[in-house]
């Protein structure tokens, strides 16, 4: 089948958007044109000819505004996608890490950023690595100053040894791998350790509260149902939970989790989910584990072992993660 003819219109439209005056105003059809591209419209030759077409069609100059800079990520976002290509990857992080744009509006950029290391994980290398680290530590920072001053750290004998608390950036239902983990975690903890727990959904796994327009965003589900229950029911056991609303990375739903951390006193968190602001935010509190180190695979038998090993390390002293940047290590 011949593919040129879709392949130049798309051209021409997508070269018309990225030389428009306002970017913004084309962002439902840029979300068309990214969503009917990626779901199959074109082949991976097609993708690949309309890439080479639109690198040969668009041009940004130096020094640009704040226009021209939403026109550049969109395009490099776009071309990462049509060509799963490592430099464009690197050249799309390097571009975010120098935008002069609002701290939040980059922290989007860069979890959308992870959605594509993580469906073409062949496009990291270890400079584009270094680039998705250094962004991800400067939101944190931003975060930070934003939240002020959130307590120092709680040592050993004043947290509570009776009590952890799960951070998960989703909660689904237990159908989804993640929350499977999440639940058998939760369930070893309360009848393996004998400690309570506390699942607080985050809610941020893709946030898409600070949205820039790109040819395509991807954000991620959440249980409406659950936004205001108290618990929620894991293997008949009763697990008290909280879940965060849809403006996450909020300041203020981020400054009731680290008020519930400090009032609460748990002898340890473990985080589900990487690159997580807030368990990063956390860590300064309480010890983190992440949530991969504890369910590395789906068996309760090695959750078990290793929560005893990780509560052995904490209570003697030796868990040298005390202020871990959680999941701040290579995904």
């Amino acid at each position: 089948m011949n593919e040129l003819p879709i392949v130049k219109e798309y051209e021409n439209r997508i070269v018309e958007i990225l030389s428009c005056d306002d970017i913004t105003e084309c962002f439902d059809e840029m979300l068309q044109i990214g969503a009917r591209i990626i779901s199959g419209a074109l082949s991976p030759e097609g993708k690949r000819e309309l890439a080479e077409r639109i690198r040969k069609s668009v041009y940004f100059l130096p020094n640009e505004e704040t226009p021209d800079m939403l026109r550049h990520v969109a395009y490099l976002h776009l071309m990462v996608r049509l060509t799963d290509s490592k430099d464009f990857y690197t050249e799309f992080l390097t571009y975010i890490d120098g935008m002069r744009i609002d701290e939040r509006y980059r922290f989007f950029l860069v979890m959308q950023a992870r959605y594509l290391s993580y469906q073409k994980p062949y496009i990291i290398t270890l400079e584009s690595d270094r680039l998705f680290h250094k962004i991800y530590k400067r939101s944190k920072k931003y975060y930070q100053g934003r939240l002020g001053e959130v307590g120092g750290f709680i040592k050993l004998a004043q947290r509570r040894a009776d009590q952890t608390i799960i951070l998960t950036q989703q909660y689904l239902t237990d159908t989804h791998k993640e929350t499977h983990l999440t639940n058998l975690i939760a369930q070893e903890i309360m009848v393996s350790m004998c400690q309570n727990t506390f699942i607080i959904n985050t809610n941020d796994l893709l946030p898409v509260s600070n949205v820039v327009p790109l040819f395509g965003i991807e954000g991620h589900n959440s249980m409406q149902y659950l936004a205001n229950a108290n618990n929620v029911f894991v293997r008949g056991l009763s697990v008290p939970y909280f879940q965060c609303d849809d403006r996450m990375p909020s300041e203020d739903e981020m400054h009731i989790i680290l008020s519930t951390i400090k009032d609460v006193r748990p002898e340890y968190i473990i985080s589900c989910g990487d690159h997580s602001i807030t368990a990063s935010m956390a860590a300064g509190i309480v010890p983190v584990i992440p949530g991969y180190q504890i369910a590395p695979v789906d068996d309760p038998q090695v959750i078990r072992e290793n929560l005893l090993d990780y509560r052995r390390m904490i209570e003697e002293k030796r868990f040298w993660q005390v202020r871990f940047k959680v999941q701040e290590a290579k995904h």
